[in-house]
């Protein structure tokens, strides 16, 4: 019983690292001017971001716009990646 808590605060922990992680990364983006301030961002940001090799940011921006999950945010971003190669 005592690895299951050990597990389940380990993940918990890491949960926390993620996100704590990905705030700084979205706040650190924005102060060197590669995102737009929250909730003025377009999609013309998401291709500009795809365009400079943002993968990651371009991901984090189209979430952002369309309140959808990162997994789903990936493959149309991806699709949009596809598209702009043409």
């Amino acid at each position: 019983m005592l690895i299951l808590y050990t597990i389940l605060v380990i993940l918990v922990c890491s949960l926390v690292l993620y996100n704590i992680y990905n705030s700084w990364f979205l706040i650190n983006a924005r102060r060197r001017g590669k995102l737009p301030l929250r909730g003025k961002a377009t999609m013309f940001d998401v291709r500009h971001l795809l365009m400079e090799g943002e993968k990651e940011l371009a991901i984090q921006v189209y979430c952002e716009i369309f309140q959808t999950t990162p997994f789903k945010a990936k493959k149309d971003i991806e699709e949009l990646e596809r598209s702009l190669k043409v």
